[in-house]
């Protein structure tokens, strides 16, 4: 009796490993996409190899993203007696920046010399060096969409930087 049942259960045993499974859920429909889809941004490389042994930056510079943070050399020779309104002119050439037109209010600023102490400066910011060619009277306005510069006096105008005590003998 028991030869008889060893074939019934491999036989049974067989018979159930080749069964079908159950058919799977079929698969959520997904949700439609849009027309476009934005295009991913290409990875830039922070760095680059220029040569053999230097790598150098992808990345703009301060001075490129805001040019009047550029460091300028202000050189006028003294025998020019330039005035306050051609040394502005001269620090504004190449920077991408270009002095407001004539008034009658800046005319007067304009006009002055240029301090014997300014035919030098540098290296400094265009921003510091036309703040002081202005002085302390004056408020440079930048307008960033012209790209131009201006000068404003001050209201009220500024205290005198002495002290009184200062010229008292």
């Amino acid at each position: 009796m028991h030869t008889s049942l060893l074939p019934t259960v491999g036989l049974m045993i067989a018979l159930a490993g080749c069964s079908i499974p159950p058919p799977a859920p079929a698969p959520a429909v997904p949700p439609a996409l849009p027309a476009a889809l934005p295009m991913p941004k290409a990875q830039i490389p922070a760095w680059v190899r220029q040569d053999r042994y230097t790598l150098v930056t992808t990345r703009p510079t301060l001075e490129q993203r805001q040019p009047l943070y550029q460091l300028v050399n202000v050189q006028i020779a003294p025998a020019l007696h330039a005035t306050i309104g051609e040394a502005l002119r001269h620090v504004l050439q190449r920077s991408g920046y270009a002095l407001c037109a004539d008034s009658a209010a800046v005319d007067r600023l304009f006009r002055r010399p240029l301090p014997a102490v300014q035919h030098q400066l540098g290296p400094i910011s265009l921003l510091d060096a036309l703040t002081i060619i202005g002085g302390p009277a004056w408020r440079l306005d930048v307008n960033p969409v012209d790209r131009t510069v201006c000068y404003a006096l001050r209201v009220p105008p500024p205290a005198s930087p002495f002290s009184p005590l200062e010229f008292t003998p």
